[in-house]
């Protein structure tokens, strides 16, 4: 699992927040073919891929942990995870 950076939103507030899988997968020579996200708190994703790109706009409620996981190619799942506070 990776932990990324921390994010800061302030009350009410929506933003594009990205995970870029580029280096994980060149280091495996393979691709992203799937993504998906979740917020602990049960705020609403919504998603997108381009390539190894996963993209995600968040309005939290609270206090909650982002999680992108994916699916490469070679069948290996890998997990970001960060803080929303």
């Amino acid at each position: 699992m990776i932990l990324a950076k921390t994010l800061y939103f302030a009350s009410g507030e929506t933003r594009k927040v990205e995970q870029q899988w580029a280096a994980e997968c060149e280091k495996r020579g393979t691709t992203v073919s799937t993504s998906a996200w979740e917020m602990s708190d049960g705020s609403s994703v919504s998603a997108a891929l381009s390539g190894t790109l996963a993209t995600a706009t968040i309005t939290p409620t609270g206090c909650a942990t982002l999680k992108n996981t994916v699916t490469l190619a070679n069948g290996e799942v890998l997990i970001a995870e960060r803080l929303v506070r």
